[in-house]
C-alpha cells in the first residue's frame, strides 16, 4: 500500500516539468537572456538547460533556485499555492488633540 505524506503530489511529473520549464523560458525571452546565460547560471550545458525549458530534464532544486533569482521569477510563479503577502498599508488618520482614537486589525491568515 503506497505511504500516504500528506502533501498532494503532482500526478504527471512529466508536465509539471514542462509548466516549469515554459515558465523559464518565458522569463529568459522577457529578461532578454540567452540559452548560455541560464545554462552557466545552473551550471549545466547548453543542450540540458534546453531540455529543462522543453521539459523533458529534471530541474534541480538548487538550480530552480538560481535561474528565478537570474530571470526574476517569483516563487508564485512556480508554485502558485503560496500565498502571496501582503503589501503594507498606510493609513492616515486625522484627530484633533485630545480626541481618542481606536484601531481595530484584523489578521487572516
Amino acid at each position: 500500500m503506497p505511504r500516504q505524506s500528506g502533501v498532494d503530489m503532482p500526478s504527471n511529473f512529466a508536465e509539471r516539468h514542462r509548466q516549469i520549464g515554459a515558465i523559464l523560458a518565458q522569463a529568459r525571452q522577457r529578461e532578454q537572456r540567452t540559452i548560455t546565460e541560464c545554462a552557466e547560471i545552473a551550471a549545466t550545458t547548453r543542450r540540458r538547460y534546453t531540455l529543462i525549458e522543453r521539459g523533458e530534464a529534471v530541474v534541480g532544486a538548487a538550480e530552480l533556485e538560481a535561474l528565478m533569482r537570474f530571470l526574476n521569477v517569483p516563487a508564485h510563479h512556480i508554485w502558485p499555492d503560496l500565498a502571496l503577502p501582503t503589501a503594507p498599508r498606510q493609513v492616515i488618520v486625522q484627530a484633533q488633540p485630545g480626541e481618542c482614537v481606536q484601531f481595530v486589525v484584523q489578521v487572516q491568515g
